[in-house]
């Protein structure tokens, strides 16, 4: 058995389900192949991406987000940060999946190997296409690594404990890693733990997690204890695939770069990745004599490579941050990870560079501005280009100078730049 589709999209998470969702209502024709079969446990997304998921894709996601209290305990410090959403992995997945469903994607409940030229299913057939996108997350991409953080894996673990939890996350260290406790209510918490990778004298995962569970037991809430479900262990380490030679297979997500854990953008990238697929997938369609195909090139070693070092470094300053354990193996093996770039350039001149964006759903070259707080560019502001609206600033144009020559979009222009010139935070 064999079809033709525009697309295939291997893997239903969310990389995968938003880029189906995407292409089917451009009008492609898009098989989305997963098996369904993701384990249960718990995930925290932004207040910002939970809203635009609601605007754009799922209108009663709400029905299964749960707003919670985001705490950490971190160099001997407590921290109260913003709020998070938690959700349950397979039940956001189901509905990505429904909404690229219901845009006019086809969905197949099976596993699949991508290829040049299509997808062969796990149940025998072949799905051709003349794109695929591999959205399997760490499973997918498989190219070798550019950038490979130490060996680190997560074991996730259900907990029962008082009904009356209030709603919460916290993050908190310990000797041999660190942990995430996210709790929903009703008497039941999230624990994962991120470790060093077993070694072959290491003991198993269920004694690991018992360990870490007493080591942390004073930080959980009353009564909390193991409850009688499968652990989840999965391979954390920040993983930056090689670019592939053939744009015909393209990885999205955690097939293209897997981010460390720590920095807590791995929703956003999933997602964001997805966004950047559909501007590739256009522009190719769009250009077929070369040139796309050169656009997408850059475009994915601009984002796949700054994206990657940013975050990696993000999750590096705050394993320095714990410099009360820096000496002991895992602290010091991921406090040396990627480089000792700093994460957020210091203070200093504005400037420009030509570079690949997404304009309009494609891509496209041109000027950006680049700043120390957006050291990855920026080309807009107030839909006006923003290396034109500096350059006439920098030129000598006041506020007032600026709305006659460029209209109502250069408002608060010169007040955005003050902010721009300082280093974050």
């Amino acid at each position: 058995m064999s079809e033709r589709v525009d697309l295939v999209v291997v893997g239903g998470g969310p990389a995968g389900a938003v880029s189906a969702w995407l292409a089917a209502r451009d009008g492609q024709r898009v098989v989305l192949i997963d098996p369904g079969e993701a384990p249960s446990r718990i995930e925290g997304t932004s207040p910002r991406l939970a809203a635009w998921l609601q605007r754009e894709m799922v209108p009663d996601i709400g029905a299964i987000l749960t707003r919670a209290a985001r705490r950490s305990i971190w160099s001997g410090t407590a921290h109260e940060g913003n709020r998070e959403w938690l959700v349950a992995r397979p039940a956001l997945d189901g509905r990505l999946r429904e909404a690229a469903v219901a845009a006019g994607a086809r969905l197949i409940a099976d596993t699949a190997a991508p290829a040049a030229g299509g997808a062969r299913l796990g149940a025998g057939g072949l799905i051709e296409a003349p794109l695929v996108l591999d959205a399997r997350g760490r499973r997918g991409g498989r190219r070798g690594a550019i950038r490979r953080g130490p060996p680190t894996v997560s074991i996730g673990a259900w907990l029962e404990g008082a009904a009356e939890t209030a709603p919460q996350t916290l993050v908190m260290p310990f000797d041999e890693g660190w942990a995430w406790l996210a709790c929903p209510g009703g008497g039941k918490s999230w624990l994962q733990i991120t470790l060093a990778a077993a070694g072959p004298m290491a003991a198993a995962p269920a004694e690991r997690l018992s360990r870490c569970l007493a080591l942390c037991a004073d930080r959980l809430p009353p009564g909390s204890r193991l409850a009688a479900a499968p652990m989840v262990i999965r391979e954390s380490a920040p993983v930056l695939s090689a670019l592939p030679d053939d744009l015909s297979v393209l990885p999205v997500g955690d097939a293209a770069a897997a981010m460390d854990p720590l920095s807590g953008h791995g929703m956003f990238w999933a997602v964001s990745g997805a966004l950047a697929a559909a501007a590739i997938r256009r522009t190719l369609a769009a250009r077929p004599d070369g040139g796309g195909k050169d656009l997408a090139r850059r475009f994915l070693e601009q984002r796949m490579g700054a994206l990657f070092l940013r975050q990696a470094r993000i999750g590096r300053d705050f394993i320095r941050a714990e410099t009360g354990r820096s000496a002991l193996p895992f602290w010091r093996a991921r406090g040396s990870f990627p480089d000792d770039e700093p994460a957020h350039p210091p203070a200093g001149p504005i400037t420009t560079r030509r570079q690949v964006i997404v304009d309009r759903g494609q891509l496209s070259e041109c000027e950006v501005l680049v700043s120390p707080r957006s050291p990855a560019g920026v080309a807009w502001f107030g839909g006006l280009p923003a290396a034109e609206l500096w350059r006439a600033h920098a030129g000598g144009k006041g506020p007032a100078d600026l709305l006659r020559g460029f209209g109502p979009g250069a408002a608060g222009f010169a007040a955005w730049l003050e902010t721009e010139m300082a280093a974050p935070a």
